[in-house]
């Protein structure tokens, strides 16, 4: 914010455009710059333009949280640039700089039509961090919405291109984590354009957060109250892409109606008359449960498309009649005909509640009915609170498959629904030496598992939880990455070998699978590197897509079948940016190398670590993986999954 003795932002580039040609004055680095900034007072224009050699016509336009917005000319292109600069105490802090540097680079590498460019990065002489970005001219959807009120055609054009920038953006790791109406550009030409990505995970030290307010840096680290997903202002340890679908569901909600949809709310159709099919849209994104909402926002365009359409969205209309018919666009089109079908039938204004519960297990657990059979409780549950849900009720029990037959149905409606995640089934096991039974104590008779290892087994050899310049992949990232050793005499296929990432009770897991163009094949002596985070583009190279970073963190490597191949059960020390830790070819004789070797003999080690184990866990429970063509892999009985129970007749 300004006061009266700051400089007053001069006139815009361009004659007839707003102020910074509608970029938030906040930025895009807002959410770095937390607390007061009252104790740093930006620099002149004047002292600013020496430090830019390639720039000159330097304005200030604005400042806000602990930054400053400049307008600027680049030289060499003469092209309108935004510049933003931090103070310089931050500059002094290298953890926070080197965050800085990792975080500009994969910005600078999302180029998109709807998200604003960033050109370049660095320090100037007086050690300000800045980034140089685009000019936008143009305006907000905030200043938009407070000239006039959006029609419907208006509200799902902007919303398509925003999903479309998010979509790219979560591909590439990236969770923006404060959509709302200040943060989408309208420029010029009238496409949406998304600003202040990227950088909101990055806070200051506490060297440097000690001078800040604790209620600013928390609301920043929070999102902004109002539009922030329940588990950001629950301030949940893992916060993912479903974060920004319900900010961005808040933001339909307010651009249709000019409120937010805050305690008990009427459904837009009722409040200005907007379609109901937009309140099916707005109520999925907004519920409270991520696992409830869209779970990708590709979902969320595809559900708003046919809306597009039919409101007669010019674009959208040539798109799909331009367009080959490939299998994609002929299941676009049959959503579109279905979609007008279903609003013939149902054009009365819906209220905004919460979907009957088909299934009577709970007041509050979702679930999902398959067919009059089979339900999908839809409450991430450990087995044994599965098994307790199981005894209150008599009329479902969990899953009991008996038979291929059952097992290829059950498989089919998983499918139907879109359904990925792993589910928890009836059958357990107390001792690693005794079989798998079901609830009921009758015998596993039909069994669907996944593949078991061969002797010996693939191991984790070496881990870069911090990768900087070490390695870089065919697509331009420096993710990090684990490397991967087949110590025996066969060819092993990787599919379906998982990696837990144990994080404080959170953290990640994945399973390698079989993709387009990508071997998941590892010859006998041979080494494998696993790349982690959404690295599209690098279709050559086996990824994980959780981040592996983290202090205070672990891994468990199975097999396919469920099996523990390493466990790590100490959490590593502080990881050092391209320090990896290594053990020899068996696993064993851990420690820190000084000199990473990915996809080679690890380096001799130093510092020691203690050895992963693997040892055998006796009490097992079965887990149904409808993305394996509903194998069945074992895990703990303290996993968190989703249940499948079927009807008892």
């Amino acid at each position: 914010m300004t006061s009266e003795n700051d400089p007053q932002p001069p006139d815009p580039p361009s004659a007839g455009a707003p102020i910074l040609g509608g970029l938030d004055p906040l930025g895009l680095l807002d959410a770095v710059m937390t607390g007061d900034s009252g104790d740093w007072e930006p620099p002149a224009p004047e002292v600013l333009e020496p430090w830019f050699h390639g720039f000159d016509e330097f304005r200030f336009l604005d400042r806000g949280g602990m930054g400053a917005v400049y307008a600027a000319r680049q030289k060499s292109l003469d092209r309108p640039v935004a510049i933003k600069i931090l103070p310089p105490e931050l500059g002094h802090d290298a953890d926070f700089v080197e965050r800085f540097h990792q975080e500009a680079r994969l910005l600078a590498r999302m180029q998109h039509p709807h998200i604003v460019t960033i050109y370049d990065f660095g320090t100037t002489a007086a050690d300000h961090l800045f980034i140089v970005m685009e000019y936008v001219p143009g305006t907000t959807v905030a200043e938009l919405m407070k000239k006039e009120r959006l029609s419907a055609l208006q509200v799902v054009e902007i919303a398509t291109q925003v999903c479309e920038a998010l979509e790219f953006a979560h591909d590439h790791g990236v969770i923006h984590r404060d959509i709302k109406p200040t943060n989408i550009l309208l420029d010029d030409r009238g496409r949406a354009r998304v600003a202040d990505f990227g950088l909101a995970k990055l806070t200051p030290n506490h060297a440097i957060a000690k001078k800040t307010s604790t209620r600013t840096r928390v609301g920043r680290a929070l999102g902004t109250p109002g539009y922030a997903a329940p588990e950001q202002r629950r301030a949940e340890p893992e916060v993912d892409q479903r974060a920004d679908i319900f900010s961005l569901g808040v933001t339909l909600y307010e651009m249709l109606t000019g409120h937010l949809p805050i305690g008990v709310f009427e459904s837009p159709s009722r409040k200005v008359g907007s379609p109901p099919a937009l309140d099916r849209v707005i109520l999925r994104a907004l519920q409270e449960r991520p696992a409830l909402r869209y779970q990708s926002v590709a979902q969320m365009r595809r559900s708003i498309i046919p809306i597009a359409v039919k409101l007669g969205a010019p674009g959208f209309r040539r798109q799909i009649l331009q367009r080959p018919l490939t299998a994609g666009v002929i299941v676009i089109q049959l959503l579109v005909v279905s979609w007008l079908l279903w609003e013939r039938l149902f054009e009365k204004p819906q209220e905004m509640v919460v979907p009957t519960e088909t299934l009577n297990v709970g007041d509050s657990t979702p679930n999902l009915r398959l067919n009059e059979d089979y339900t999908v409780i839809m409450e991430l549950l450990t087995w044994r609170q599965a098994e307790e849900m199981d005894r209150g009720h008599e009329e479902f029990r969990l899953a009991q498959i008996e038979s291929a037959e059952e097992q290829e149905k059950i498989q089919k409606l998983l499918v139907a629904q879109g359904m990925r995640a792993p589910v928890w089934i009836g059958g357990f096991r107390t001792a690693s030496d005794e079989p798998f039974r079901w609830l009921d104590d009758s015998p596993v008779d039909y069994a669907n598992w996944m593949p078991s290892h061969d002797t010996p087994p693939v191991i984790i050899t070496e881990i870069q939880a911090k990768n900087s310049r070490t390695l870089r992949t065919s697509g331009g990232f420096t993710p990090d990455w684990i490397e991967l050793y087949n110590p025996g005499s066969k060819p092993v296929d990787l599919t379906g070998w998982r990696l837990r990432h144990i994080v404080r009770n959170s953290g990640g897991e994945g399973r390698l699978r079989s993709l387009q163009g990508v071997s998941t094949i590892i010859e006998p002596g041979a080494y494998r590197l696993v790349y982690f985070g959404m690295l599209k583009g690098d279709s050559r190279e086996l990824t994980m897509p959780f981040s592996l970073e983290a202090q205070g963190a672990r891994l468990r490597w199975c097999d396919p079948r469920g099996e523990v191949i390493q466990d790590f059960r100490q959490d590593w020390p502080r990881q050092q940016t391209d320090v990896s830790m290594g053990g020899d070819e068996n696993g064993l004789d851990w420690g820190l190398c000084r000199e990473p070797t990915p996809g080679a003999p690890n380096a001799p080690r130093t510092s020691r670590i203690p050895e992963p184990r693997a040892e055998k866990i006796d009490e097992m429970c079965i887990l149904m993986l409808p993305d394996f063509e509903g194998r069945w892999t074992q895990d703990i009985p303290q996993r968190k999954a989703w249940i499948l129970v079927e009807q008892v007749r």
